[in-house]
């Protein structure tokens, strides 16, 4: 981890002095950053900052401060309208923030008659240019014109498919290219609310399907009916905030997720929508938002014991998303991947924080927030490295694939640490077929899955250029296997014939004997000396040395991570202590069973059982590194064989050095296997009194000393 935490530090540094702006300079109150793909916190420059924070005064409203205000959205004529919700009103402001028209009445048509708003709590300006109002208490739908002028009003459906007692309180809403009108009631977890473009009721879209755990179910078989009623329900997700994209498809959030599940789908990675804070529903309301980044769209990664809570979702075009994290009072945006773009905003009073942050929209490059506690409005700025990833993404996303690479690499410029900015470089190799620097992008972005397609096209073209090559180099590899286990096989052959001491060569190849003649091998590694405890060492640390190198020279398909520093610990507890526990239980079991097996013979004999995983697992650590993802059950096959066979010659080195029969050996080596955990828990628990003694004893000479 030493190693991998350097280059995260200086691409921070980097960052933080090549930026023009940034919280490392006192200009904003918060920190910018994304998560790499280990899940790193990394700070990134400022893609947006406060440019101007509104109160009513600055509006030019004389008539009162905003209360509670919900909602607001910016119309496609450059005005922007917020739903004052605490003095049930629209508030109307032009292009400079300014005070345009205030919408509090309007005449009904039908009787010509004044009406009024009771708590409007959401906003949507369609593509006609109307402006649609739910009118919360109201349980309605008010569609006006920019002017105020009152087009039609949609009272609370009414339909059979309705539940009895249902209670219409619209919060949120957004309409379609076709005029379709999609709801959020306060209080329905049946989904979204659909209706037609005259209000009536279509029915519910994106529901959540909950299937209860058989637990639950077996507690309702004995449960009374009363207890049934007091327990928690398996009910869908509740939604508390909608809005629509160009082509009709719906961004819905919700808060209500369980915080134990929504967090433990975002460290695992779940692409699933099941616990996703945020979704795109297309016309029949599945769920299409692609998770394809590092992490699923669901906020902050450290929970502290809270998730995030997304309550808004604002469109920036491109299929860049922004969301709004009420926990926290943080600003996410994602590219159309669900790729982290960046992380801003906080808590607080300062400009460019918020108390309790309610909606957010954009105004062209601007990102508008309003805060329901202060009752202000946050104008921000979008900055030039903000410009430069919209623009690569633009450029991306019209295929322009030349131009975007240049986009990208301006972005890495001010932020080297940007994994996102490696990852589109890669894509635009991609497509321009240059495969290997799209390899080298790839992982630079670690991005996994894109990196094997590429290896997968590079590899191709390797192949196409030495195809005459491979049999040649495959008759040479057999030609060579062959004749070094004929050598070994005349060096073992001669070793019959041999008096006193054995040479450590010939009882290193003697193992090559071990492996193809178990019965005969095993009983003249204890009767005929043929084997010895330097030659058993040697093996031992060669197998070690193959998990090492299996770390360090083993394909991605092995081992997916850039970061490839051996931790010789790692080793030491996955090889050398189960094999020191394996002998020192075996031996210590049969010696009580009858055994005939010194713990020396056991040694030489475990050690020697071993082979197969160094002959095998060298080769395929090498032949790893010409395999893509997909062929990696064949890598699966040869480590199974080679820790099979392994564990078949322990047990038949076992059974021959203590003369058991199959079925008695069974039993011991389960035995053994039982008390390589028992001796495991008592080393643990020993090590764990000697370090209490330790403090203690330092403990007490500290006070003995303080009073002397």
């Amino acid at each position: 981890m030493v190693g991998k935490k350097w280059p995260i530090v200086v691409a921070a540094i980097l960052t933080l002095l090549g930026s023009g702006y940034g919280s490392a300079f006192g200009m904003v109150p918060y920190e910018t950053y994304v998560y790499d793909y280990e899940g790193e916190y990394a700070v990134s420059p400022d893609a947006y900052v406060p440019d101007r924070v509104l109160d009513a005064r600055d509006m030019g409203i004389v008539s009162g401060n905003l209360q509670q205000p919900a909602d607001l959205v910016a119309g496609e004529d450059g005005d922007i309208y917020i739903a004052d919700t605490g003095n049930n009103r629209i508030v109307v402001l032009d292009g400079r923030f300014r005070l345009r028209r205030e919408i509090t009445r309007f005449v009904r048509a039908d009787t010509g008659e004044t009406d009024g708003f009771n708590s409007p709590a959401g906003l949507f300006f369609s593509g006609e240019g109307l402006l649609y109002v739910a009118d919360s208490k109201n349980a309605r739908i008010v569609v006006l014109r920019p002017d105020g002028e009152l087009v039609r009003i949609l009272e609370a459906p009414d339909s059979d498919v309705l539940p009895a007692g249902f209670v219409y309180e619209p919060t949120a809403l957004g309409v379609d290219p076709a005029g379709r009108i999609y709801v959020i009631s306060k209080s329905t977890n049946m989904g979204v609310i659909a209706l037609n473009a005259d209000g009536q009721f279509d029915g519910f879209v994106g529901a959540e399907k909950v299937a209860p755990k058989v637990l639950d179910l077996f507690w309702r078989l004995i449960t009374t009916k009363e207890q049934k009623l007091r327990s928690a329900k398996n009910v869908p997700t509740e939604y508390n905030n909608i809005t629509i994209d160009e082509i009709g498809f719906a961004y819905v959030t919700s808060s209500a997720i369980d915080a134990r599940n929504q967090y433990n789908a975002l460290r695992n990675r779940d692409k699933s929508s099941q616990y996703a804070p945020v979704k795109r529903l297309n016309n029949m309301g599945v769920d299409v938002l692609k998770r394809e980044g590092a992490f699923p769209p669901a906020g902050d990664l450290v929970s502290s014991g809270r998730v995030s809570r997304f309550i808004d979702v604002a469109l920036a075009g491109h299929g860049i998303y922004s969301t709004l994290d009420s926990t926290r009072q943080k600003i996410f945006t994602y590219d159309e991947d669900g790729n982290l773009l960046y992380v801003f905003g906080g808590y607080g009073s300062q400009k460019g924080v918020f108390r309790s942050a309610s909606a957010l929209a954009y105004r062209g490059s601007s990102l508008l927030v309003l805060d329901r506690d202060t009752a202000k409005l946050t104008v921000f700025r979008r900055t030039e490295y903000g410009d430069n990833i919209a623009e690569a993404i633009r450029l991306r996303k019209e295929r322009k694939y030349n131009e975007s690479i240049e986009a990208w690499r301006k972005v890495l410029k001010q932020n080297p640490n940007f994994e996102m900015a490696y990852a589109g470089v890669a894509q635009s190799n991609m497509r321009q077929g240059e495969y290997r620097e799209a390899m080298k992008h790839y992982k630079l972005a670690s991005d996994w899955e894109n990196y094997f397609k590429a290896f997968a096209e590079y590899r191709k073209e390797v192949v196409g250029r030495i195809i005459l090559l491979i049999p040649f180099a495959a008759v040479l590899a057999i030609w060579l296997a062959v004749r070094f286990f004929r050598y070994a096989a005349r060096v073992n052959a001669s070793g019959w014939r041999k008096s006193g001491r054995r040479t450590l060569w010939e009882e290193l190849l003697y193992a090559f004997h071990v492996m193809v003649h178990p019965f005969d091998g095993f009983w003249d590694l204890k009767h005929e000396r043929r084997g010895s405890v330097r030659a058993a060492v040697l093996i031992v640390l060669a197998v070690m040395g193959a998990d090492i190198f299996r770390t360090l020279a083993g394909g991605y398909v092995l081992n997916p991570t850039d970061w490839r520093a051996v931790e010789l610990a790692d080793t030491v507890l996955t090889v050398l202590v189960p094999f020191v526990l394996w002998c020192c239980a075996n031996w210590g079991l049969t010696t009580l069973m009858d055994g005939e097996g010194s713990l020396k013979d056991i040694f030489v004999a475990s050690a020697y059982s071993l082979m197969p995983i160094v002959v095998i697992s060298v080769p395929a650590t090498v032949f790893s590194n010409a395999l893509v993802q997909q062929e990696a059950q064949f890598l699966a096959f040869f480590s199974a064989l080679a820790y099979g066979w392994a564990l078949l010659l322990i047990f038949v080195g076992v059974m021959v050095t203590n003369d058991y029969t199959p079925f008695k050996n069974l039993y011991t080596s389960v035995i053994s296997v039982v008390g390589m955990g028992f001796i495991a828990f008592l080393s643990v628990l020993f090590m764990n009194i000697m370090q209490r003694m330790n403090a203690f004893i330092a403990t007490v000479i500290q006070e003995i000393t303080f009073r002397l």
